[in-house]
């Protein structure tokens, strides 16, 4: 037996999985603080479920893990958040509207394997159903912006607006292929000139692909004369009128190309990238999709609804370079003090500060050794002089320095160690 672990899937180590508690943390906070409510979904569902918003010839549903169980039902791994999302409203009708909820959870994909996608992997989802104003898409792109600043990325975040797409089509006398056509627009920035036109080629005349690429690249008041009626573009207008009013527009930049999920989404979408182009694929994205939900449910009621989506496996590839420091601040290590030192790490740890009583045999050298291997901030030796004396020694082991501390002050020992890095 070869011990290994399936393409795509992972094991994480503990400074890996500290990394992406922390990006968690943050995001669950603020969810929570924009009203947003959890939901926990079932990762295992019918598989006709799962292919329901795409249809079986869509490439992410070639990607769905297949299986069966002992009553030989045809069953599937999710592989988003939305579709059990859909599932849930469809068995709790009675929810009150509009319902903000978001999800942590592991979904499955057997696609290709690259830096910072497996085929394992969390979502981290936020999502309104029931809501059909502009503000709640504002909200959004804000939560977004607060998230990522938080987590120190600064974000930029590319938006679009799939009637754009459409208008220009119609435009042109396009009215066959659209959602083909949409999708090769949407990866002209990872594709060559020449490919595009390959791909363009399939569907259309070279002179209509030429005017078609030229006009995605154009600003928005030139789309606007070119489409004076798009409802696409008076949305966009008025979203940017309102992220200018609240001092975001800067972390935002208008893509005309962008259509992200194809014919899933019917209105604004957007993508989340670094600015610092340190990680070039995306770190997240949403938009508004408000068919996907009230076709599901079947009832003749809308569910207008939009989502967020943030990447966790490409943000902790993005932050893994700079933040692995072991969240443990201080190892105590009693010589025959192990009540006292009990007490104190307690203490401690009532304040909000990580701490670890070193229980194995009381030899400092192997104590101290542990500490530095796994990356922890302080550690203090407490014997009896140090308990006699009422003054702990504490010494940053980064930096070397050593510096005493009054047992009867922890709030000052606190405050250090929280500093401590």
């Amino acid at each position: 037996m070869v011990i290994h672990n399936l393409k795509g899937v992972t094991d994480f180590d503990p400074a890996v999985m500290t990394l992406r508690n922390h990006i968690t943390d943050i995001l669950r906070r603020n969810f929570e603080l924009y009203g947003y409510q959890p939901l926990d979904t079932a990762m295992l569902n019918y598989r006709d479920l799962l292919t329901y918003k795409y249809g079986e010839q869509a490439e992410i549903v070639k990607e769905i893990y297949s299986l069966s169980d002992q009553g030989s039902r045809d069953l599937g791994l999710r592989f988003d958040l939305t579709v059990p999302f859909c599932k849930y409203i469809a068995l709790n009708r009675s929810l009150k509207l509009p319902f903000k909820r978001y999800e942590i959870g592991k979904v499955f994909r057997n696609g290709p394997v690259k830096a910072g996608r497996l085929r394992e992997f969390i979502q981290c989802d936020v999502d309104v159903v029931g809501d059909s104003s502009r503000g709640i898409e504002i909200e959004l792109l804000e939560l977004a912006i607060t998230c990522y600043l938080q987590l120190g990325i600064t974000p930029q975040i590319q938006i679009g607006h799939r009637q754009i797409l459409t208008g220009l089509m119609q435009s042109f006398g396009i009215n066959e292929n659209h959602d083909a056509i949409i999708g090769v627009l949407d990866k002209i920035k990872k594709i060559t000139r020449e490919e595009t036109m390959a791909e363009l080629g399939k569907f259309l005349p070279t002179d209509t692909a030429v005017k078609l690429l030229e006009a995605v690249a154009l600003d928005l008041p030139a789309l606007e004369k070119l489409l004076p009626n798009n409802t696409g573009i008076a949305e966009i207008k008025d979203l940017w009128a309102q992220l200018t009013a609240l001092n975001l527009a800067q972390y935002c930049r208008f893509t005309p190309s962008l259509a992200r999920g194809l014919n899933v989404y019917t209105g604004v979408v957007w993508e989340v990238f670094d600015a610092q182009g340190r990680y070039t694929s995306s770190l997240g994205g949403g938009g508004r999709y408000d068919q996907i939900i009230t076709n599901f449910v079947g009832s003749g009621v809308a569910y207008p609804a939009v989502g967020l989506s943030f990447g966790l496996e490409p943000i902790s590839t993005l932050l893994s370079a700079t933040q692995t420091a072991n969240p443990i601040k201080l190892l105590l290590v009693p010589m025959d003090t192990a009540p006292a030192c009990h007490a104190l790490a307690n203490q401690l740890r009532t304040l909000g500060i990580p701490t670890m009583l070193w229980t194995a045999k009381p030899k400092v050298g192997k104590a101290m050794e542990y500490a530095a291997a796994t990356q922890i901030a302080c550690a203090s030796v407490i014997g009896a002089d140090e308990i006699n004396s009422g003054r702990l020694h504490v010494k940053n082991l980064r930096t070397g320095e050593q510096t005493d501390f009054a047992l009867n002050d922890i709030q000052t020992l606190a405050n250090y160690l929280k500093q401590a890095n």
